[in-house]
């Protein structure tokens, strides 16, 4: 278990599925990739972890895995201890899409 407590909403829990029906070897990077880069290095910059939050968003962040997928998350300070939700997984193409929509 990392520092940081994730938690998956509904919507990225469908994503993942979908995800593990067309591509279930990807399926594995992803969740080591979330678990790594925001359970235990959610406020550290290391190469590994490309991480931005989003522009013109107050609590809004993607995390790329290897240009393949992109995960959205928000961080909560549920009584100061840093929690992370993840709200979608999706492919690049379509993240970068939906980036000026996203409103979590």
């Amino acid at each position: 278990m990392g520092r940081y407590k994730i938690e998956y909403t509904e919507v990225a829990d469908r994503h993942l599925n979908t995800i593990k029906r067309r591509d279930g070897d990807y399926l594995s990077k992803i969740i080591d990739k979330i678990d790594f880069c925001l359970g235990e290095h959610l406020f550290g910059h290391i190469q590994q972890c490309d991480k931005k939050k989003l522009k013109g968003k107050k609590n809004t962040y993607r995390l790329h895995v290897q240009r393949k997928y992109t995960v959205f998350y928000t961080i909560s300070d549920v009584e100061q201890n840093k929690s992370v939700v993840v709200h979608m997984v999706m492919d690049y193409k379509a993240a970068h899409k939906k980036y000026s929509h996203i409103d979590l």
